[in-house]
């Protein structure tokens, strides 16, 4: 059965390629075209409005190795080695369930709506996708040396994960809260056994409580790094420009199974605290119950986070399910039906993989607006200064697609942080009448709009002296201002 679950998840993540290819992705790529060949940047060059602006580029590791794979094999083997990296994570996580004590029923009830959460944002292809593996591995490590009552060695082995985390993605600041964490319940489980004055004096705890933090340091730019993290995890102008950031309730069919998920899990959790022994949670059982918890806050808060919520949710859940029900992890079944199903699927999952490997690079790009590149191409050839306001969703994949001809031209790319507040308040609402939404409209004459976005396309072509010269279901383009022709 977990067979089948992890093919039919890669299957579906494979298939899926075409539309899921997000805007991040190709920031990656064409920043990691950069790192290769001048090094790791420090300032940006590849949009008008952070011309020059001071980048700290936190995921250059991410970035470069995606890059490095496109190199290889063009976007077929980039894409398929994505899904295959992110498929890693999802078996592990299963794999860990089952190690931490869940019976299979309990881990295939976690499993269900754990995939569903994770396939929710796991599907997009970009840097985040590659800490997916580590945030499970940091995950396992803790929760069985909790569970297992005696401190082994290989718990610090988390740090050399953290250290290459903190250098592919910014979601590495989960997995220092995890240790943190870990390192506090430790402490806490020599005060109680040994009491307090000689549990304090326990030194093992401390490496995780105050380390932790300092491997975010572990990069290229030093101390810089600290400014990446409060421009991103502490900028509230975010939520309202990415639908990824705005909170779970604005997308409800993540947000009703979430609340759904969340109450089953407390039913779950108050039953295995009622059921210890004097009522007191143990150590392990209370790393389940704050990792769960503080995931579920932060999948409420954003939607990109829900992925590392479904994650967890398949690892720790199936452990205390087992616990309200009692008794060990049931004994593995190998019947031979199930031996056939599985073979049977795993022989699918290749074949697919192969056939998608042998797909045309143009299968990988046909969701891309690129009849909107000659047009483009004809407008700036008529304008030589001329320069673009495009979506986010096309900026970066202009760039990638035609850097001689679209780099230092764009208004805007993916990298937010990099904005001021004025300039992302402005590109939040273009149709606003704020002098400074006014300002960005009036300063870029080539317009590239997604189509999704109706009020605001409705009130941007009103405008007098707007001229629409194409439009698809995929893109708008249009030109205002001297000189139409194009």
């Amino acid at each position: 059965m977990f067979v089948v679950a992890v093919s039919g998840v890669l299957m579906i993540s494979l298939l899926g390629i075409p539309t899921h290819f997000s805007q991040d992705g190709w920031l990656a790529l064409i920043a990691g075209r950069l790192i290769a060949g001048h090094g790791i940047p420090q300032h940006d060059y590849f949009a008008v409005l952070t011309h020059g602006v001071r980048w700290v580029d936190q995921q250059w590791l991410a970035q470069w190795l995606m890059y490095a794979v496109t190199r290889v094999g063009g976007l077929p083997l980039l894409c398929v080695t994505y899904v295959l990296i992110t498929m890693v994570a999802f078996s592990g996580a299963i794999a860990a369930a089952r190690r931490l004590g869940g019976q299979d029923l309990h881990v295939l009830m976690a499993t269900l709506p754990g995939a569903f959460f994770y396939l929710a944002t796991a599907l997009s292809i970009r840097t985040q996708g590659l800490a997916y593996p580590l945030f499970v591995t940091t995950l396992w490590l803790f929760a069985s040396d909790l569970r297992e009552h005696t401190h082994r060695a290989r718990t610090y082995w988390v740090f050399p994960l953290l250290t290459v985390w903190g250098n592919l993605h910014g979601s590495v600041t989960l997995g220092v809260g995890l240790t943190m964490l870990y390192g506090g319940l430790r402490l806490l489980a020599d005060v109680r056994r040994d009491g307090l004055r000689t549990g304090l004096r326990d030194i093992g705890a401390y490496p995780f409580l105050l380390l932790a933090p300092l491997t975010l340091l572990l990069s290229p730019y030093g101390t810089g790094i600290i400014h990446y993290y409060r421009a991103t995890l502490m900028n509230p102008a975010f939520s309202r420009m990415v639908t990824e950031w705005k909170p779970v309730t604005s997308v409800p069919l993540l947000a009703i199974p979430l609340l759904v998920t969340v109450a089953v899990v407390l039913v779950a959790v108050v039953r295995a605290a009622l059921l210890a022994r004097a009522g007191r949670v143990s150590p392990p059982e209370l790393f389940s119950v704050l990792t769960l918890g503080v995931l579920a806050v932060g999948a409420v808060i954003a939607v990109r986070n829900i992925t590392w919520f479904g994650l967890a949710l398949i690892v720790l859940l199936p452990a205390i399910l087992t616990q309200v029900k009692g008794g060990g992890p049931a004994p593995l079944r190998r019947s031979r039906v199930n031996r056939l199903i599985a073979v049977a699927t795993l022989a699918l999952s290749v074949l697919v993989t192969g056939g998608i490997l042998a797909q045309r690079a143009s299968w990988f790009t046909r969701a891309d607006p690129s009849r909107a590149i000659p047009t483009l191409r004809a407008i700036l050839a008529a304008r030589p200064h001329a320069r673009i306001l495009a979506d986010v969703r096309y900026a970066d994949w202009l760039i990638w697609e035609d850097p001689a001809t679209f780099s230092g031209r764009v208004a805007y790319d993916t990298s937010f942080e990099l904005l001021t507040q004025s300039q992302l308040a402005a590109i939040s609402d273009l149709a606003a009448r704020s002098s400074a939404a006014r300002s960005l409209v009036r300063e870029f004459p080539v317009w590239m709009l997604y189509p999704g976005n109706h009020h605001v396309n409705r009130l941007l072509l009103r405008r007098p002296g707007v001229r629409v010269v194409r439009r698809t279901r995929t893109f708008i383009i249009a030109v205002h201002g001297p000189g139409q022709g194009g």
